[in-house]
Parts: structure tokens; C-alpha cells; sequence
């Protein structure tokens, strides 16, 4: 069941995103050699929220411009 209108495309899109992320932060911590401190995964993690945080707000935007082009 894919998303019909691109407000659903680009919340699917970042749901996958974050799935994605949690999976290679798991990843990189559980099977990995690479030696991840709490402050290092905390700021990867602070900073992939941010990016998201900015993600949806320019979803946001998208949305509020969609509307107003409509046609009445």
C-alpha cells in the first residue's frame, strides 16, 4: 500500500530514513569493531534528529505553498 499524495511519499521516505539510521546505529554498536562512546552516539543521534527535524519542517512548508496554489 503505497502513499498516493507526496505529503504521504515524503513521510514514508523519512520514516525509512529513520528505520535505516536505528538499524545502522545498531549495527555499528552490536557487530562492529568500531570503538563508539555514548558522546559519539549521542552527537550521530543529535544530529540525524536535526536533519530530520528540518526534514518535516520543509515538508511542513511544502504543504502550506501546496495549499495556497490550489485552486479554489
Amino acid at each position: 500500500m503505497l502513499p498516493e499524495s507526496d505529503t504521504g511519499i515524503y513521510v514514508a521516505s523519512g520514516v525509512f530514513a529513520i528505520l535505516v539510521f536505528g538499524f545502522a546505529l545498531a549495527v555499528a554498536i552490536a557487530w562492529t569493531v568500531l570503538d563508539l562512546a555514548t558522546g559519539t552516539v549521542l552527537t550521530l543521534t543529535a544530529g540525524f534528529l536535526l536533519f530530520m527535524v528540518v526534514y518535516f519542517i520543509a515538508m511542513a512548508v511544502y504543504r502550506g505553498i501546496e495549499r495556497q496554489e490550489r485552486p479554489r
